[in-house]
């Protein structure tokens, strides 16, 4: 049994007191588990506010156009890619498939021809301007990895000049993201 041991003088007898730990430990044990679960779900469960406030109630709320968006679907045979503003079709171009090294997969005409379609429709040129274009990877569930790596490395490709305070970056100019069925 946990105890603890306080000792005596040496002078008549040695006093001893034991004191039991056990319920000591597991109260603290609870006291720990419930601790860290309440910080949990504390954190969770936060509404995000501000106060901002409209104006005028009365008066209707304009929505913001969505940005347009570089779709990139991966086919058998070819790539689509195509321009988007919500569910609008701006612009498509197919480019057929290319190999490169064998079995490795390369794509340097998707690469060529994403860069002329971000330098024709892309909105987010300006140096000062931090924001990134944004391109949907469309590819089938049971396309290799490698063909996968091989689209993103062509989409990144595309470089841009971004001013970082007094420096100017080169950065890739898309963010990918991947589309879910």
């Amino acid at each position: 049994m946990a105890g603890v041991d306080v000792g005596g003088s040496s002078q008549k007898r040695s006093v001893s007191a034991e004191i039991n730990m056990i319920p000591f430990i597991d109260l603290l044990f609870m006291m720990l588990a419930f601790l860290l679960v309440t910080a949990v779900w504390t954190s969770n469960s936060r509404i995000q506010a501000n106060a901002n406030v409209p104006d005028d109630p009365t008066k209707p709320v304009d929505p913001t156009p969505e940005e347009k968006m570089l779709h990139v679907y991966v086919g058998e045979n070819d790539f689509t890619l195509a321009w988007k503003q919500g569910a609008t079709v701006l612009s498509e171009v197919k480019v057929e498939k290319d190999r490169a090294d064998g079995d490795r997969a390369a794509y340097p005409t998707l690469a060529k021809r994403v860069q002329a379609e971000w330098a024709q429709h892309g909105l987010h040129k300006d140096p000062a301007d931090a924001k990134l274009d944004n391109v949907v990877l469309h590819t089938d569930n049971r396309a290799p990895y490698k063909e996968i790596a091989a689209v993103m490395d062509a989409v990144h490709a595309t470089k841009r000049e971004v001013a970082a305070g007094a420096k100017v970056a080169s950065v890739p100019a898309m963010n990918l993201t991947f589309s879910v069925k």
